[in-house]
């Protein structure tokens, strides 16, 4: 099976580092293996059997056969199925340079009300994606404020000429002629829908999810099979992961900001960071 991951053994093995503030070395000693072979999974040039795997994933507390699940490409979620709920959401693979981001156009069946979730940096493909559709969007909602999420701005906003939310702590992002502030809780209206906003920090300061119905738009904060890398906080990016998303029903679908969609239940099975972890 060919990886749809955004994230393979050797992202894996260093974001769980970084939960243990553990360098190479330390992983090394504790997994009982040289230093050497830790860098060659992370620099993508070994995949190890079965047994170094649950290993390492002893040393760094994840759960091992998801971890070797996912280092032998033999898992990705189930293709989602789409929320039942009175919207359409349109994925737009856009890309930094050559990364991958995942944007997303949310249409309001009803009254055609239109919001961009992340530009990404490449705001010509939604410009042109919008106009396929028929629809101008009128608000633009960030999880974040990384440039491969919010580089679009200045051109989405002079394009549709429409106001952009962005978390109260999150780095204020150029481009936006009318920005408004969010936080934990709020509520934002589009057309009939009422879409919530619910707090991700940990990958940046100010990193927030926007739900609709059974659906999450969860930005960089988790990924199938892994999480976000923690630049602000890593038990801050973890708790609000555990506790703010993996609560959620189990067939709630989580719309990352890279790699495949998937669900809050393949999540909870699935994923080596939070497989058996207590959710309430």
């Amino acid at each position: 099976m060919a990886t749809e991951l955004e994230d393979e053994l050797g992202d894996i093995l260093g974001k769980a580092r970084d939960g243990k503030g553990w360098t190479q070395a330390d992983l090394a000693k504790s997994a009982g293996m040289s230093v050497g072979d830790i860098a060659r999974i992370e620099n993508y040039e070994w995949v190890p059997e079965e047994k170094v795997v649950f290993k390492i994933a002893n040393a760094l507390d994840l759960h091992g056969p998801s971890l070797l699940a996912i280092a032998e490409e033999k898992w990705v979620p189930e293709k989602e199925i789409p929320d039942p709920g009175p919207f359409d959401i349109t994925c737009l693979n856009v890309f930094m340079g050559l990364y991958p981001v995942k944007c997303y156009l949310l249409v309001c069946r009803e009254t055609r009300a239109t919001a961009v979730i992340d530009t990404g940096a490449n705001p010509e493909a939604i410009i042109k994606k919008a106009r396929d559709l028929g629809v101008k969007p009128e608000k633009i909602l960030l999880t974040h404020t990384h440039p491969d999420h919010a580089g679009g701005l200045g051109k989405l906003d002079s394009a549709f000429g429409c106001p952009t939310w962005v978390d109260k702590i999150e780095p204020r992002p150029s481009g936006s002629h009318d920005l408004r502030i969010i936080e934990e809780g709020d509520s934002i209206i589009l057309g009939k829908l009422n879409i919530k906003t619910l707090s991700t920090r940990g990958h940046t300061p100010g990193g927030v999810s926007y739900k609709i119905n059974e659906s999450v738009f969860s930005g960089d904060a988790i990924f199938a099979g892994s999480m976000g890398r923690a630049n602000a906080s890593w038990s801050g990016l973890f708790n609000s992961v555990a506790g703010n998303l993996l609560t959620l029903p189990d067939n709630t679908r989580l719309y990352p900001g890279h790699g495949p969609a998937t669900t809050v239940g393949e999540e909870k099975q699935h994923n080596p960071f939070f497989y058996g972890k207590v959710f309430q």
